[in-house]
């Protein structure tokens, strides 16, 4: 048994980042939410706080993919605001799943259960969105896409 981890971040101008059931409010224009997802495997680090972007936007993203790969054995996505690419790949009938990300000198990859990587980005993705809404209002048809589609994993 894997274990796989995720937690999301929010970045704040003097370059903490705090778990973002932490905050207790946010002064920002809640259209761009400065943040990371922090996802490992075993330890090994695919998403991880250096690679922090647009996190309102890169979550639904990531969903995308997995979704993507859960429908047809691959999915994939442009981080919104750097030239980095997460991508999820079926092993086939091993039931594991590669998560990647790359771009310039980044090359994060790491292996695991895909029904356990499922289920703990569901719970990540629902966690992320449900803290986000106490701090701002919803921000659209991506947040509540986000919800639908993790509910089907």
């Amino acid at each position: 048994m894997s274990r796989v981890e995720v937690r999301s971040y929010l970045r704040f101008g003097d370059g903490r980042f705090i778990p973002i059931e932490d905050v207790e409010s946010l002064d920002a224009d809640c259209r761009w939410v400065p943040g990371a997802i922090v996802l490992s495997i075993d330890g090994a680090e695919v998403l991880s706080l250096e690679l922090w972007d647009d996190v309102n936007w890169l979550w639904p993203y990531v969903v995308q993919a997995l979704d993507r790969c859960r429908q047809v054995g691959q999915g994939e996505c442009l981080f919104p605001d750097q030239p980095l690419r997460f991508r999820a790949e079926s092993l086939g009938p091993s039931g594991q799943m590669l998560l990647s990300v790359m771009g310039g000198s980044i090359a994060n990859k790491a292996v695991g259960p895909a029904d356990e990587i499922y289920a703990a980005v569901g719970q990540a993705a629902l966690g992320f969105f449900a803290a986000l809404h106490r701090l701002c209002p919803p921000q659209g048809p991506a947040d509540s896409e986000v919800i639908r589609t993790v509910g089907t994993w």
